[in-house]
């Protein structure tokens, strides 16, 4: 069983059942100010994306006249629409792109240079790929999964597509050849082609991060079994796993409820790992599923070891944790986990109240939103989040304790001066 390293504290409690925690979400309106406009912007948009489309499909050779003629105004997000229309229609795209590339004032971004790379790749012109990738290197652009998105649509074998693609980044070399290679690897492992993954790490300089992108996918999926198949494999290869790793293995364990094992595998990291293994990382993912699972004291023994040993949590923490108090119903305790970071964590100190006056306005307790609020700005001198404090005056107002909102909107408006004169 798991225990704190190098602290005298009880091991964490066993338990096999683990609570759902609602994480509710912030929502902001997506909704522009004028639909009415963006609407009609975005079917000009299409509509010229489209007439391009027609040009570049029709061919020929007066192509650079037909779109000078037509004389679109050029930006990033018709330039990529019209790649990727290009694409699904199986139409070469090579040809705008040079035009795009020659026109003043104008340079394709790296997102297109990468769907270029697609474009080819839906096409197998292998010699418009070199191309690309030529062009990419040259301006130290790196690949991206995106360039190989044509892999999940490809109707040959993963591993002879692989080959050729592999071929193709050796032909041209340069820095598009590592980062094409480690795409490469984590596109064909999206799409469940693990067995081709593998090859492409078999046949290229091997690297743990190459073996780790196998491990994400097989852990984002539940496969826990299949990533310990990764895992050790790589230690067969002679590499070491990083604590990248170990932590793909513990989180998947974990998601899956299964916190005794991961337990036993951090201990099992401290006995076999070097000085980085476990990091930090590996504490905040023991710590979220402890509060996800409402195992309130074990996660705050696990942030205790944190800051002894000079580790400081992400917001992440402070946000699980803030949560897990308040669905387990502990709000004096959800209360005092800020104050006291207050001093442990300065730099969470606005986010830690704000986010608590926020749950608690959703849980009706409006008063004890309001104090907080009075507690970071009165005592700690600090000013709320603003949407959180919008928030919390109105509902002031709406269950009657007007007074209590007029009190903060003044220490408010003070401490916004004094912020503005301090400028």
């Amino acid at each position: 069983m798991f225990r704190l390293p190098r602290l005298t504290r009880p091991p964490l409690l066993r338990t096999t059942v683990f609570l759902r925690l609602a994480s509710p979400r912030a929502t902001f309106s997506t909704e522009p100010a004028n639909p009415r406009i963006s609407s009609v912007a975005t079917a000009a948009a299409a509509a010229v994306s489209d007439a391009i489309v027609g040009l570049v499909a029709a061919g020929g050779r007066t192509l650079e006249a037909d779109l000078d003629r037509l004389g679109p105004a050029l930006s990033h997000p018709l330039v990529s629409a019209t790649l990727r229309a290009l694409t699904d229609r199986g139409v070469p795209a090579a040809g705008f792109f040079d035009w795009v590339a020659l026109r003043r004032g104008f340079s394709p971004s790296a997102h297109a240079h990468n769907l270029l790379v697609d474009n080819a790749g839906r096409l197998a012109d292998y010699q418009a790929m070199s191309r690309a990738l030529a062009s990419m290197s040259a301006r130290r652009i790196p690949l991206i999964e995106r360039a190989f998105a044509f892999l999940n649509s490809s109707r040959g074998n993963a591993r002879d597509t692989a080959i050729a693609i592999l071929r193709t980044l050796d032909e041209v070399g340069g820095p598009c050849r590592a980062s094409g290679v480690f795409s490469l690897v984590k596109a064909l492992a999206s799409i469940g082609e693990f067995d081709a993954a593998m090859f492409v790490i078999q046949e290229t300089a091997k690297e743990v991060r190459y073996y780790n992108a196998l491990m994400a996918v097989k852990c984002k999926a539940g496969d826990f079994h299949g990533a310990r198949e990764v895992f050790d494999g790589m230690r067969r290869s002679g590499f070491d796993p990083n604590a990248n790793s170990w932590n793909y293995l513990l989180g998947c364990l974990l998601k899956n409820g299964r916190f005794a094992e991961g337990c036993e595998l951090v201990e099992t990291m401290e006995r076999s790992g070097p000085d980085d293994i476990p990091n930090s990382l590996t504490y905040e993912i023991l710590a979220y599923h402890a509060c996800k699972a409402g195992r309130m004291d074990s996660a705050t023994q696990i942030v205790d070891q944190m800051f002894l040993e000079k580790l400081t949590p992400r917001i992440t923490i402070h946000t699980a944790f803030i949560k897990g108090f308040l669905c387990t119903g502990r709000i004096e305790d959800a209360c005092r986990y800020v104050s006291a970071m207050s001093t442990r964590d300065r730099h969470s100190v606005n986010r830690n109240y704000s986010l608590l006056a926020r749950l608690l306005c959703k849980t009706g307790r409006i008063v004890d939103a309001g104090r907080i609020l009075y507690e970071l700005m009165e005592k700690k001198g600090l000013l709320p989040d603003h949407s959180a404090y919008i928030r919390v005056i109105k509902d002031l107002y709406k269950v009657g304790k007007g007074d209590l909102a007029t009190e903060l909107k003044l220490i408010f408006h003070k401490l916004s001066a004094h912020a503005g004169s301090a400028q």
